[in-house]
C-alpha cells in the first residue's frame, strides 16, 4: 500500500507511512459508519488517504437519481480511506531512467460523440439544462510498471494536484491540476477549472491560443456558471457572507494545454467530512449546471460508471486539514498493464461537437509520452 500526493509545481511531496487499514463504503447505508470511523482515526491521530468514486454522488445528494452500476455484478465500493499512521514530506519522484510504453483507444466512436452533443445541445435549448460535462473511457496498456508510468508522466505535465496510490491490486495515477476542496483550519479553497485551449510549439501562436481562451465569451461564460454552482454549494455550509470570489478567469499554462481558473474561498467552522461532502460532491466543474440536472442528463449518455475519474483523490490530516483534487487527467489501472483513462469537456449550447472532440483529444495528448517533451 502506497500514497504519494505530489505538487510538481512546488517539487513539495507528501507520503503517508505505516498502513493501518482499510475503510470503504459499498452501500450508502454504510455511509454514517464509514464517516464515524473516519473521524475516529483522526482523532487517534492518524493520516487519510481518500479514494471518492464520481458515483458516490448519489448517495450523498438525496434528491439525485440513483445511478446504477452499469458493470459490477457485485457492489464495488465507491468511498475508501485508507488509514496511516503518519505521514512525510519528501521531494518529487524523478522521472525513470528506462523508457515507459503506453498505448491508447477510445472506448466511443466518435460519431456516437458528436450525436451525444448534439442531445446534450438540445436539452439546454429546451431549458433543461445550462451546461453539462460529457465525458467518456480511454483505454491504456503498458508494458511497464504502474509506477514509472506515472513518474514519467508526472515529470512531463507537472501538476498541483498529482497523485499516486496503491491499493491492492488497482493504482491510481492522477496528474491533476485542479484543486476540488482544501480545507486549513475553518478556510475552505476551491479551485473550478473551467475554458480550454491547446498549446502550441510556436511561440507567438501559442501565446495567441492563450490570449484567444482569456478573451472567449464562451469559455468565459462556461466558468461563470460552474464558480456561481460552486458558490451555491459552498453557500450551504459557509458562514453567511463569507463566500468571496477571490480570483476569477485566471490564465494558467500547462504542457499540453491553456486552463481558465477560478478561485473562491468560504469560512465554514466546525463542519465534518460529511457535510463537506454532502454539500460540494462531486465537483460542479465536472458535472454541469444545474448539478443534479446535468448529473442526471449525462448518466443517461455515458455507457459506463466514470469511477474514480471526475471523483477526487487527496489526504485528510488528523487536525481535519485536507486537500482534494478533482480527479481528471487520472489513470485508474485495474492491473499492472491494463487501465482508464476519462476524457471530457463542459458542454454548452454554443459547443460545436467537432471541436468539442478535438478538445478531448488536446486533453489526451497527456497519454503520448513518447512523443511529448
Amino acid at each position: 500500500m502506497l500514497c504519494r500526493f505530489e505538487n510538481r509545481l512546488s517539487g513539495q511531496a507528501l507520503e503517508l507511512d505505516g498502513f493501518s487499514r482499510r475503510i470503504t463504503a459499498s452501500s450508502a447505508s454504510e455511509l454514517g459508519a464509514v464517516f464515524g470511523a473516519i473521524e475516529a482515526a483522526q482523532a487517534a491521530g492518524c493520516w487519510i488517504a481518500l479514494l471518492l468514486d464520481y458515483e458516490l454522488g448519489e448517495w450523498l445528494e438525496p434528491a439525485s437519481q440513483p445511478m446504477a452500476n452499469k458493470s459490477a455484478i457485485q457492489p464495488q465500493p465507491r468511498l475508501t480511506a485508507l488509514v496511516f499512521k503518519q505521514a512525510r514530506h519528501a521531494t518529487v519522484w524523478a522521472a525513470p531512467a528506462q523508457a515507459v510504453s503506453l498505448e491508447n483507444r477510445p472506448l466511443i466512436d466518435p460519431q456516437r460523440y458528436l450525436d451525444d452533443i448534439h442531445v446534450l445541445r438540445e436539452s439546454i435549448g429546451r431549458g433543461e439544462l445550462y451546461q453539462a460535462n460529457y465525458t467518456f473511457p480511454i483505454a491504456v496498456e503498458t508494458q511497464s510498471t504502474p509506477r514509472d508510468l506515472y513518474r514519467s508522466i508526472a515529470a512531463r505535465h507537472p501538476a498541483a494536484h498529482a497523485a499516486y496510490i496503491e491499493d491492492g491490486s488497482r493504482s491510481i495515477l492522477s496528474f491533476s491540476p485542479e484543486l476540488f476542496v482544501a480545507r486549513e483550519g475553518t478556510t475552505l479553497t476551491v479551485r473550478p477549472m473551467k475554458g480550454t485551449a491547446p498549446r502550441h510549439d510556436d511561440p507567438a501562436q501559442d501565446e495567441a491560443a492563450g490570449q484567444a481562451l482569456l478573451r472567449s465569451e464562451k469559455n468565459r461564460a462556461e466558468n461563470l456558471m460552474i464558480v456561481d454552482l460552486l458558490r451555491n454549494d459552498l453557500g450551504r455550509i459557509a458562514t453567511p457572507g463569507s463566500v468571496k470570489v477571490e480570483k476569477l478567469f485566471s490564465l494558467e499554462q500547462y504542457p499540453s494545454v491553456w486552463t481558465l481558473t477560478s478561485t473562491i474561498k468560504a469560512e465554514a467552522p466546525g463542519i465534518s467530512l460529511e457535510q463537506l461532502l454532502r454539500a460540494l460532491f462531486p465537483c460542479g466543474s465536472i458535472t454541469g449546471a444545474p448539478k443534479i440536472a446535468s448529473m442526471q442528463k449525462i448518466k443517461q449518455l455515458e455507457n459506463r460508471p466514470r469511477g474514480i475519474y471526475c471523483g477526487s483523490v487527496g489526504w485528510l490530516a488528523p487536525n481535519g486539514d485536507c486537500s482534494l483534487n478533482v480527479a481528471i487527467r487520472t489513470i485508474a489501472m485495474h492491473d499492472a498493464r491494463h487501465g482508464i483513462f476519462g476524457v471530457g469537456g463542459g458542454i454548452v449550447y454554443d459547443s460545436e461537437p467537432e471541436q468539442e472532440w478535438q478538445e478531448c483529444l488536446w486533453k489526451a495528448r497527456i497519454l503520448n509520452i513518447q512523443n511529448s517533451g
